[in-house]
């Protein structure tokens, strides 16, 4: 009798112990900024810089960082067409202004990693270039130069630019427009991009 009330009692401490510990999981989940679920991704708070997204392309997994996590890019308005323009092209262009500092250049980067063939996802042909010359400049700088005209059949142009909005459009000629009212802002509308092709964010 005495080990059954002992087996008993040990089982019972046991289930007070699984409950106590999912009641944890449950509302760290729910209440945690740093840690939760967004549409079946998960999300969590880099401990260095920005969000780890978990994203699935079939049945594979892809850990992600990124700058943004995807409850502070859903107030930018996105173009619902841009997304089958990307899959549907072999290139994509990134084109920015030349004298823009270094932030602009992350939002460019996050995208090429994502979109090219990188980390296996999309594998675009992906290529960097500036809309022009630097100012100032007496020589040739050797960059690619690029504008929204050098879209074409096979080709996107991703464009990189300040504006008096934070959104991501498209040009009539099917050019997309990632804009920001300052650079980080641009940031942020590239990683409203990228949610939108992974379709972590639904439109």
């Amino acid at each position: 009798m005495k080990t059954e009330k002992q087996v008993t009692i040990f089982l019972l401490a046991l289930l007070v112990t699984a409950s106590v510990a999912t009641f944890f999981i449950v509302t760290k989940d729910k209440d945690s900024p740093d840690e939760y679920v967004y549409n079946d991704f998960r999300v969590f708070k880099s401990p260095t810089v920005g969000y780890t997204i978990v994203a699935f392309v079939g049945e594979q997994p892809y850990h992600l960082q990124l700058r943004n996590d995807p409850k502070n890019v859903t107030d930018i308005p996105i173009d619902s067409r841009i997304r089958n323009f990307i899959l549907l092209k072999e290139g994509i262009i990134f084109t920015l202004d030349p004298n823009f500092n270094s932030i602009p250049v992350l939002g460019a980067t996050e995208m090429a990693n994502v979109f090219g063939r990188r980390l296996g996802i999309y594998d675009k042909k992906v290529t960097g270039a500036v809309t022009r010359e630097p100012t100032n400049s007496t020589t040739p700088s050797g960059n690619l130069i690029a504008n929204c005209k050098d879209v074409t059949t096979n080709t996107n142009v991703i464009k990189l630019q300040l504006g008096d909005t934070t959104e991501v459009y498209l040009e009539k000629n099917g050019c997309i427009i990632v804009q920001g009212t300052d650079e980080w802002e641009i940031i942020r509308a590239s990683d409203r991009l990228i949610y939108d092709v992974l379709e972590v964010i639904e439109n």
